[in-house]
């Protein structure tokens, strides 16, 4: 296939990535009033990637971030209130774009980014919306992929982006390690998945922050981990959730047994998002931290240990929700409607991870162009 065909592609995988992880919550879980939203917020998704301008796409990024911010106020206002400023921030750099300002585009963009990722500090908003809106915090992850894809396309071939590259990998790798020891040391669920999620909000900072000197593909791998597999980690926590009702680790409790493919995909999920081989996640680490070596070596050396903490406290927080002496329950493990939604995003983080050929030679003919 010619590199113009293959960079014709991209777009379109980013696309149908973004629609199946804003459609999964809602075909999970079928949240009264959420129908709308994320049908319109697909709209603006095909409008954002499909149009040659960056003006236009952050445009429509900005009103599908205020679509997010609708659905999320009964929910959170702190998390509403987050994603309003993302959405302020992406339409702060539709207009710098618009107006030829790419240094202000490429700052706007930076901090809608960390907002939507929660980078700390700015993870407040994004932490409650994990706790009080999955469904709404995986969507807005998913659709941030979009985003992140933007971002490469538009305002990261300026010097601006090169000069500022060592700063952002630096901040962006070390606000890793915090949320990952406290990731350690949890005792509930909720917690797990808090911190997962402001982990690898910094691992994608820093991501974007390589992509200033070429990285493009490690950017857009980190975005589609955090994207789909923590996402789908969000999604497959508060099923259990639903099910058991607020979960701590108080003792070893077996509900493995009573919940075989609840299990199974929580421990799926939590092991691509830590870079399970065979996983979107492996490729995603080993071209980031490929990137990372050639950035800072702290850097590196700093997300390994978040990483392998992060891996720990996920392997902890499975033995102790799942393993055990077994303890039976009355509610359902996952319906035909979740299993099939499980299965879709599972089978598209193993397809990107045994043929990453997939993304990476689309993305690289339109990045690297």
């Amino acid at each position: 296939m010619s590199r113009e065909a293959l960079a014709a592609l991209a777009p379109a995988i980013v696309f149908a990535l973004c629609a199946a992880g804003m459609l999964a919550p809602l075909l999970m879980q079928r949240v009264a009033g959420t129908g709308w939203p994320t049908l319109a917020g697909i709209a603006l998704l095909a409008v954002g990637l499909f149009t040659a301008s960056g003006a236009i796409g952050y445009g429509a990024l900005a009103i599908g971030t205020l679509l997010h911010a609708y659905a999320a106020r009964s929910h959170t206002r702190t998390g509403a209130a987050t994603l309003l400023v993302a959405a302020l921030a992406t339409a702060a750099a539709a207009i710098a774009l618009a107006v030829a300002a790419p240094v202000f585009a490429f700052g706007a963009s930076v901090l809608a980014i960390a907002l939507r990722a929660g980078v700390l500090p700015l993870h407040a908003g994004i932490a409650e919306l994990t706790e009080r809106a999955p469904a709404q915090q995986a969507q807005q992850l998913a659709s941030a992929i979009a985003l992140v894809f933007l971002h490469l396309l538009f305002v990261d071939h300026h010097q601006a982006a090169y000069d500022a590259a060592p700063w952002i990998v630096r901040v962006g790798a070390v606000a890793t390690l915090l949320p990952a020891l406290f990731a350690l040391v949890q005792r509930d669920l909720r917690g797990l998945v808090r911190n997962a999620v402001v982990m690898h909000g910094g691992m994608l900072l820093a991501a974007v922050g390589a992509a200033g000197h070429g990285h493009y593909a490690a950017a857009m791998l980190v975005a589609i981990t955090l994207g789909l597999a923590v996402g789908g980690f969000v999604l497959v926590a508060h099923a259990l959730e639903r099910r058991a009702g607020a979960l701590t680790y108080a003792d070893l409790a077996g509900r493995a047994r009573a919940y075989p493919t609840l299990a199974a995909a929580f421990a799926l999920f939590g092991a691509a998002g830590v870079g399970m081989p065979g996983t979107a996640g492996f490729i995603a680490d080993d071209l980031f931290l490929h990137a990372l070596w050639e950035e800072s070596e702290f850097g590196t050396v700093t997300v390994i240990l978040a990483s392998a903490c992060l891996a720990i406290g996920t392997l902890l927080g499975f033995a102790r929700l799942f393993l055990g002496r077994q303890q039976p329950s009355f509610a359902p493990d996952l319906s035909a409607r979740e299993r099939l939604v499980v299965v879709v995003l599972v089978v598209l983080l193993v397809a990107i991870g045994i043929v990453p050929e997939l993304i990476l030679a689309p993305a690289e003919a339109l990045l690297g162009s």
